[in-house]
Formats: C-alpha cells, structure tokens, sequence
C-alpha cells in the first residue's frame, strides 16, 4: 500500500521511528561544518515565528546531511512505499532553527505526491519539548507529538501539522530530512513544494541544481569569514 494510516497517532502518513543521538548529536555545532552553509528566513508573518532554515550551499557541506541520512538508516523505513529505481534520494538536509512561536500554522510539507517525498523531523537540542509538534488526525480533532531525544516523525502526503507555540530562552534546533524517489519522472511535483526551503537541492538522478534562493545569510567558520570579508 503506497498510504498508511498510524492508528496510535490516528495520523494519515505518519509515523516516529528511532534515530542514533550520537548521530544527531553531529549537528549541534552547525558553525563548524565543511563547505558552505547558509540561513533562509521565510516570512514571519506567514510562519508566526521566527523560524530559519539552515542548509548547504554546497556539496562538501550536503555529504554531511547526507552521510547522516544512511547512517541513520533512514531510507529502509519508507521503501515499502516509494517507488525507486535504485535508492532512495535524499533532496535537501536543513536544521530548523526557531526560539518563538506566537500563533499555529497548519500546513503540508507534501500533497498529491502519492507518498513519493516524505520529511522526518528529529530533535538536535535538549529543549525541543517546549515547541511540539501539533497535527490534524484523521477524525479532524488536533493531537500533539512530543519531540523526544532518539525518536524522530516521519511523514509523507497530506499530513497537516504545525508547530505548537512557546516561547524558548534558546533556540530550538530539529534536523530535517526531505527525501524520495530517485526517478525524475516525479521531480516536477516535488519541486514544486521543495524549492523555496534551501539554495541548493539534490535530484532524484543524483545531481545538482540551483533553486535561485536568495541566503539571509552565511552560517559557517571559514565560509562565513571569508563571505564577511568581500
């Protein structure tokens, strides 16, 4: 079956799945990652937060999401679903960063993909609780996931969540995987819902592109100085 209903969540394409801490534990210092990485900051009005996402801008800095990707194992959780050629892809690695949320935002991060892409959400920082994730069930009524050292959420198609407001003396860091299938046939669609969240996405075929997204600004040692000193 390409969809899946989660009967303890009562949640449509969505499920926890657990993570190595160690492994996450590599992304607590983003500022001392290789290559380049950069800060997007989406619109404040419309997120109701203060939320950036932090992403490679490079490919020396994308094959440390993407090592952590495999060495997670993350991919044997969603290959009864994806339709794939040889592996599946792994599009953009990010770590979402935020320390207030004033009101929810109810929003998919896929749709009409038939379970092509799928997120998974886990959380890098200690303090994670105090912004939980909400998301509508299957019978409509909300229900909240605790994010929780050595678990993280997956999900695919139509799963409509949120973040759950709080307020946090320091930022709350989760690092986000967004993957699927490696066949470039189901690109399009997918790039659609993609495209606005880094400056640089991984393809289904295993090259490059560009999204043309402006950087807020450099997040990394060296990159970061040398971006300072033109």
């Amino acid at each position: 079956m390409k969809h899946f209903l989660n009967a303890e969540m009562l949640a449509v394409n969505a499920k926890a799945i657990p993570v190595d801490t160690a492994i996450v534990q590599e992304f607590a210092e983003p500022e001392r990652f290789p290559g380049r990485l950069i800060s997007l900051q989406p619109s404040r009005n419309r997120w109701k937060s203060d939320i950036e996402w932090i992403s490679a801008d490079d490919e020396e800095a994308f094959r440390v999401f993407e090592s952590a990707f495999y060495r997670l194992a993350i991919p044997e959780h969603v290959m009864p679903y994806i339709d794939i050629e040889r592996e599946v892809r792994l599009y953009l690695g990010s770590l979402v960063v935020r320390s207030r949320c004033q009101d929810t935002y109810f929003h998919t991060d896929w749709k009409k993909l038939d379970n092509e892409a799928f997120t998974v959400i886990t959380p890098v920082t200690d303090n994670a609780r105090e912004f939980g994730l909400l998301y509508r069930k299957a019978n409509t009524e909300i229900g909240e996931y605790a994010y929780r050292s050595g678990e993280a959420i997956l999900f695919g198609d139509n799963f409509s969540h949120s973040t759950k407001p709080g307020r946090s003396e320091r930022p709350v860091m989760l690092l986000c995987f967004q993957f699927g299938s490696d066949k470039m046939e189901y690109w399009p669609g997918i790039y659609e819902q993609l495209h606005t969240q880094g400056t640089q996405l991984r393809l289904p075929d295993g090259t490059f592109t560009r999204t043309g997204k402006t950087p807020h600004h450099v997040v990394n040692g060296q990159a970061r100085k040398r971006a300072f000193a033109r």
